[in-house]
């Protein structure tokens, strides 16, 4: 009899044991389904389902808001918390170097706004050796990209060696002397110059071709190829030198003139070797 008893114990806490393992497995496989069921309505709020209300983009004229739209990711059945936006921001920016800046603004939960800056062009590249638009341009920080629109009269810079810098790098050495030179005479009196090329080819110094009179002058300053605030103030010295020695007349008709220190320091020269203190 307690034989029997013993194995009518063992075999109800066998019983017990197989119902809680049951009980425990609907559990566990109710409680995944009501998480995923959880997640997919959480999920369902960061969805993209009507591109026009939730994704807002401002661009520019050479790059388009669908382009940016693509680069993020960003279209109709798209879920927010799956793209990492600051990573894809700074993707986009060095892939498209037309791109200065793009801010991104996110509303919860299902909204964002994209605003993107373009750089705007300031001079033209191209080699000496060419006479091809390269469609290559530069803006006032010194990063080349492309663009043909609207640029023919801006100011060109002549490299010396083929590929000459490409679109996403910046200027460097005699082409950053040659920006900072032009960029010195778009504002102010200097504008007189109206600086229309500067060959970056010679050893000593840039050669820039004037829109006056299509003369050229040789420039040369202290610290051209190491800008600073003394760099550029010594050459905004000799610009103004250079154009009160045009506006003088002392060199009428002159082809060539010298603004650098290779003859006599602090002098300006024409090809008719009168100079000015």
């Amino acid at each position: 009899m307690k034989g029997n008893k013993i194995k009518s114990k063992k075999s109800s806490f066998g019983i017990v044991a197989i119902v809680g393992a049951v009980l425990l497995l609907f559990i566990t496989v109710g409680a995944v389904a009501a998480y995923k069921q959880l997640k997919n309505l959480w999920d369902d709020q960061f969805v993209i389902s009507d591109f026009s209300e939730q994704v807002s983009i401002t661009s520019g004229k050479m790059v388009k808001s669908d382009v940016i739209a693509e680069n993020f990711g960003l279209r109709k059945g798209a879920n927010f918390n799956n793209i990492n936006f600051s990573e894809k921001r700074e993707k986009v920016l060095e892939k498209i170097p037309n791109l200065k800046s793009i801010s991104v603004v996110r509303r919860m939960p299902n909204k964002i706004t994209i605003v993107a800056e373009e750089r705007s062009p300031v001079a033209r590249l191209s080699l000496r050796s060419s006479k091809m638009d390269s469609g290559r341009v530069v803006d006032s920080e010194g990063v080349v990209f492309l663009c043909s629109r609207g640029t023919r009269m801006l100011p060109l810079i002549r490299e010396s060696s083929a590929p000459g810098t490409k679109p996403g790098k910046r200027l460097e050495g005699r082409a950053a002397a040659a920006l900072q030179l032009i960029e010195a005479c778009r504002d102010g009196e200097l504008q007189e110059l109206a600086v229309l090329e500067v060959d970056i080819s010679k050893q000593d110094f840039l050669l820039a071709t004037l829109g006056g009179d299509y003369s050229t002058a040789k420039i040369a300053w202290e610290g051209m190829d190491s800008p600073s605030p003394a760099s550029r103030a010594d050459l905004i010295h000799r610009l103004q030198h250079l154009l009160s020695a045009i506006k003088s007349r002392v060199g009428a008709g002159a082809v060539v003139w010298n603004a650098t220190d290779l003859i006599n320091p602090g002098r300006i020269y024409a090809d008719t070797k009168n100079f000015i203190r």
